[in-house]
């Protein structure tokens, strides 16, 4: 693969994030070489107008991907939409699929998950969010937080709360105990099983790139993906959206964070992955943030990291590590299941902002103007002040003890290992 870079960056605390960079080829062929290469109109500096180019070659993504889990949070998504993402996935990555359908399509997600692993001579990992005894797993490793209270839910017995926040936390540890490196999520309702292959292509390129081209060593890394279109049907027309409604009400706010934060002094926009729900991130950096729940864990992402790792009260610690996330856009486009409304596209605007409003570094002002905008705009999801609800958030998972949870998880045999 080869990407073209972009030296504009924001620099908060220990936490940079870059401008957009872009994929200029999808294969570099097997015998490139993973290098820089600046054109002859770059000047080495770290202006905004600097064009290296970036090639990787198969050898250095799949030495990434051999260490990386890729994750697939499902609920009732049809079979053949996600027979296709699972077949997206490159070989030498682990795949797990984090499921909380009904339990027939349960069943028929665990055997189409091992017929596939088995087909293609690969691992996979399949759980139901909703197991009894993964929660006790979860309880007795030190997560109580993510455990639903018995006597507010129908069912007897302990079940973890029910998000796609909470689904990747699972996910999290399950790569964890598996000795991964590396995370990356993707969507169940991907339509182009390609567009997933190169979101994957990208996050082991990314990853790459934020680790061994940078001048810290040791750092933590994200890759934030910004498709390249969002397809969608107008008056009998196939129209390619750039971006998608949350998107683009969430970046602008997140744009508007970070020019407070940094009194200004950013490039414009230049934050266009604040909701990516397609992200990948070193495996370490995930253990030390915290996550939201619904949809509010992409956006809370970017917050989090500039509160652990930005903020100067309380201070970071000395020998916090840098965390290096970078954006890129791909070539595909991103067709997904549309049978489902738009019923959610609103609490996802709403939720996503409620983690900028009630971010610790937000600045009163700015505050004072989202309130404003919310009680005009969303005037049945805020209360009567224009205030979101603030979104649980659960302690880091470096917290836990997964001696104990992996020993849990043995015992119970909650996870279904499949494939070779």
């Amino acid at each position: 693969m080869r990407l073209s870079t972009n030296s504009a960056s924001a620099q908060i605390g220990n936490v940079k994030i870059q401008g957009l960079f872009r994929v200029i080829e999808l294969d570099a062929s097997d015998s490139a070489e993973t290098k820089c290469l600046k054109t002859p109109n770059g000047t080495g500096t770290k202006k905004a107008n600097d064009n290296t180019k970036v090639a990787f070659s198969c050898e250095s993504l799949r030495a990434i991907e051999s260490r990386t889990a890729i994750v697939i949070p499902c609920m009732n998504e049809e079979q053949d939409i996600l027979d296709g993402v699972l077949r997206g996935v490159p070989h030498d990555c682990l795949i797990i699929l984090v499921s909380n359908s009904d339990p027939l399509k349960f069943e028929a997600e665990r055997e189409l998950l091992t017929e596939f692993c088995n087909d293609a001579q690969r691992q996979g990992i399949v759980v139901h969010q909703q197991d009894e005894c993964l929660a006790q797993a979860f309880h007795a490793a030190g997560m109580p937080d993510i455990v639903l209270d018995p006597s507010l839910s129908q069912e007897s017995g302990m079940r973890i709360r029910s998000g796609k926040g909470e689904a990747m936390m699972i996910s999290v540890a399950i790569a964890k105990l598996a000795g991964k490196d590396f995370i990356g999520f993707i969507d169940a309702d991907n339509l182009v099983p390609s567009a997933v292959h190169e979101y994957c292509k990208v996050y082991a390129a990314g990853l790459h790139y934020a680790l061994h081209h940078t001048d810290t060593a040791e750092a933590h890394a994200m890759v934030r993906i910004k498709w390249n279109s969002k397809p969608k049907v107008k008056d009998n027309k196939l129209v390619l959206e750039k971006y998608g409604r949350s998107s683009l009400l969430v970046n602008e706010w997140m744009n508007r964070f970070l020019d407070a934060v940094v009194d200004g002094d950013t490039q414009d926009a230049l934050i266009q992955t604040g909701n990516a729900g397609e992200h990948a991130m070193s495996l370490d950096l995930a253990m030390e943030l915290r996550f939201a729940t619904r949809y509010a864990v992409e956006p809370f992402q970017l917050i989090d990291a500039w509160e652990q790792f930005g903020s100067p009260t309380p201070p970071t610690p000395s020998d916090a590590r840098n965390v290096h996330i970078l954006q890129i856009g791909t070539r595909s486009p991103h067709f997904h299941d549309t049978s489902k409304g738009d019923g959610h596209i609103t609490r996802m605007q709403v939720e996503g902002l409620s983690t900028i409003y009630h971010s610790r570094l937000t600045p009163q002002t700015l505050k004072d103007e989202l309130r404003a905008y919310m009680k005009a705009t969303f005037p049945r999801e805020v209360n009567a002040d224009g205030e979101p609800e603030k979104m649980r958030v659960y302690p880091p998972m470096a917290k836990m003890n997964f001696e104990v949870l992996d020993a849990a998880l043995k015992e119970t045999g909650v996870l279904t290992v499949v494939g070779e």
